[in-house]
């Protein structure tokens, strides 16, 4: 091969969304989309150029020598590709029957003819690693070729069998994905979603492949913004963050006991924080005039301002669009109301007090007087003089009700 030629070097790709292996084009003149003929590990197999030699270039490829492309596919050749693919799928149902009675571990998923049908490829796939020696001489004999048992993953195997994701539309391994991404749980943190499995997995029981399509924008997003948990300095006072929205650019901030939500405009110049820590003192607040000598904006009209609420504790104009208010003062509450509790004076006779559901009329003593209570009285009464005379004793007929109405009381219970 002339490594100095920048048109002998070929990409071609042997399945829809495989990889794309590279192959000396032998100095002939080949097209994006056109059928070749090259020698593989495998033997002789049919690929599709999805790489013209003009468009490779010979310097990221490394001076390993490289097979070279036999010669142009025939409609005889594409034909017997298509046969072949047929026959690997009738081998691949006996060929699962064969290794249900072998109780063979794993799961065979696709079967695969060389060019010229000496050679049979078997994928299949398995949660441990398998001996799968026996199954293969199993098949040499019985369908009388050469035959090879690869072991693949999850992922693999989901981009053999094909497939719709969540998003409703084909699984990207399947449709253009060539080769899988590094996935990793922090790049579902990065998006704020859900941390269930059944959220952020895929068909092959793996994270989404997707998760790593937008991780550096969200990154790079991040990095201008607050984190949950940020000091930040405000025209109010100081603040607390406790939400970010990436997406929209607006963070929620705790302060004076209320949440307040920021646009994009606010930060960095009403929101100020230190990006070295969370806990770090946050800058003091910017004016109008600090702004433009920053080069934040270009005028103070620019300066974003927020008219003067009636709860405003601070004078002077009020910048930004946070609510300048204080925390509202506590003011205690009045205690219950409680009726005053009128006594009578002495000498007095006693309030008649009210029937009781559980006195019985048979429990009270004929002629007896009611016993003494207290009535409770919302509005209190002035007291009156005490008369020049005894205080009344009260008689063993007026003791008597009281225990009667116990002894009732009691039966009762």
């Amino acid at each position: 091969m002339n490594a100095s030629s920048p048109r002998t070097v070929v990409g071609v790709r042997f399945r829809n969304a495989g990889r794309i292996f590279y192959f000396d084009s032998a100095g002939m003149r080949l097209e994006a989309g056109e059928y070749v003929v090259v020698e593989t590990a495998r033997g002789p197999e049919v690929g599709r150029v999805v790489i013209a030699p003009d468009q490779v270039v010979v310097n990221e490829l490394g001076d390993e020598p490289l097979q070279p492309v036999l010669r142009l596919a025939t409609e005889a050749d594409i034909r017997r590709s298509e046969e072949l693919h047929r026959k690997a799928q009738e081998v691949l149902r006996e060929a699962r029957d064969l290794a249900r009675d072998l109780q063979f571990g794993g799961h065979l998923d696709a079967a695969e003819f060389s060019l010229d049908g000496k050679r049979l490829t078997i994928s299949y796939s398995a949660e441990e690693r398998l001996d799968h020696r026996e199954l293969g001489r199993a098949l040499a004999e019985r369908f009388g070729v050469r035959v090879e048992l690869r072991p693949i993953g999850a992922r693999d195997r989901a981009k053999i069998v094909g497939g719709y994701g969540i998003c409703g539309r084909e699984l990207c391994c399947a449709s253009w994905l060539a080769t899988f991404p590094s996935i990793s749980i922090r790049m579902a943190k990065n998006q704020d979603l859900p941390l269930t499995p059944e959220k952020i997995s895929g068909l092959c029981g793996r994270l989404l492949c997707c998760l790593s399509y937008e991780d550096e924008v969200y990154q790079e997003m991040r990095r201008t913004l607050p984190k949950v948990g940020q000091r930040c300095s405000t025209p109010t006072g100081e603040a607390r963050v406790v939400a970010v929205n990436v997406l929209r650019r607006e963070v929620t901030l705790a302060i004076h006991g209320q949440n307040v939500t920021v646009g994009d405009r606010d930060l960095g110049l009403i929101v100020r924080w230190d990006p070295s820590a969370k806990t770090a003192e946050p800058p003091p607040p910017l004016s109008p005039e600090e702004a433009v000598a920053l080069g934040l904006v270009r005028s103070p009209e620019e300066f974003p301002r927020w008219p003067p609420s009636s709860r405003t504790a601070v004078e002077g104009p009020a910048y930004g669009r946070l609510p300048r208010t204080i925390r509202p003062t506590l003011v205690e509450e009045p205690p219950p109301f409680e009726p005053a509790v009128v006594l009578p004076a002495q000498g007095e006779p006693k309030p008649a007090p009210k029937a009781r559901k559980f006195v019985r009329s048979g429990d009270t003593t004929p002629g007896a007087p009611p016993p003494a209570a207290v009535a409770p009285s919302a509005t209190p009464q002035p007291a009156q003089p005490a008369k020049p005379q005894a205080q009344a004793q009260p008689s063993k007929q007026q003791a008597q009700p009281k225990g009667k109405r116990r002894r009732g009381r009691r039966k009762r219970r």
